[in-house]
């Protein structure tokens, strides 16, 4: 059996160029009799790296009906991550092609930036540090220096949109801190036992922090009405998907103080556009980072056994 990883970059370092922890693709392999690995394919060579493969390996390449209709020898689509809204799956199931992804590999990593970006806001270690570093501290009067107001977690009440695996461990996280943790209902669907509406919840919260799938009810929720329903001191934390957001209405509503701050992991265009407005200079106290909430090296590694698995099951 003959497979192609199109984009194996998406995982790191998995050549030994960087200083990162090597990624091991050996479990993946080893499951095939020729394993063809590129870094990154342009969309004019998916075909002729395909044309040959029985599998397909991808995590952000396109494989529309039209490119899966040329590949007559394709058998499966793995997909090197959990969402599959690149591929075009009834295409894939007109032609008999099996598809599969692989869920909760990146659980802990999300959780954990999901609690670093609350922590931070609540510290402000990163202001602290980059003071420290331009000199301040050296040049203060007294032993200390607290120029960025400090908060605890212990008390606060964190909102969660969206309570798979990933929000429960979130939960599990923020009660250890002592957090008070709220499900809110997403509109258009049906309400359970554990839920309150979003009417309810976000006058409350300190936090919301998103977790769910980005769908039609939950893209574009973050709007204009969604802010102004929220405290001036809460704040947005941001691990799933980036549409679930509207920019603009979350660049208005920080230069206006409408929310306390913003803290995103995503973005709705990735690698983002140099005209987003959530990366203009003048917004304030937001905190970016380039969608790193999956890529620990842990979870790469079971983001590989998870692949190697699923391969194996075809034998």
């Amino acid at each position: 059996m003959r497979a192609v990883f199109l984009d194996a970059d998406t995982l790191g370092n998995w050549q030994g160029k960087s200083h990162q922890p090597l990624a091991d693709l050996t479990p993946l392999a080893e499951c095939f009799d020729d394993f063809d690995v590129y870094g990154l394919t342009k969309p004019e060579e998916v075909l002729e790296r395909c044309k040959d493969a029985d599998v397909v390996i991808t995590n952000k390449v396109v494989l529309d009906g039209e490119t899966l209709k040329q590949l007559p020898q394709l058998k499966v689509i793995q997909l090197a991550a959990t969402g599959m809204n690149n591929i075009d799956l009834e295409a894939a199931k007109e032609l008999d092609i099996k598809c599969f992804n692989v869920a909760d590999y990146s659980t802990f990593a999300v959780a954990q930036l999901t609690l670093q970006f609350m922590l931070n806001f609540a510290t402000r270690a990163c202001e602290h540090y980059q003071l420290t570093a331009q000199g301040a501290w050296q040049k203060s009067r007294m032993f200390t220096l607290t120029d960025f107001p400090i908060m605890e977690l212990e008390g606060k009440t964190l909102a969660l949109i969206g309570y798979g695996n990933i929000g429960k461990k979130v939960e599990q996280l923020a009660q250890a801190f002592g957090m008070k943790v709220i499900v809110a209902n997403i509109p258009g669907r049906p309400m359970r036992d554990n839920q309150v509406t979003l009417d309810e919840a976000l006058p409350q919260a300190d936090f919301v922090s998103l977790h769910c799938p980005l769908t039609d009810e939950t893209k574009d929720l973050l709007n204009k009405d969604f802010f102004h329903q929220m405290k001036s001191t809460a704040y947005v934390i941001n691990t799933a998907r980036g549409p679930v957001i509207n920019e603009q209405d979350l660049a208005i509503a920080l230069k206006n103080k409408v929310i306390a701050g913003a803290g995103l992991d995503v973005l709705s265009v990735e690698p983002p556009s140099l005209n987003n407005p959530l990366l203009a200079s003048d917004i304030p106290n937001i905190a970016i980072t380039p969608h790193i909430a999956w890529a620990s090296h842990e979870a790469k590694q079971r983001l590989i056994q998870g692949m190697a698995d699923n391969m194996k099951e075809l034998s």
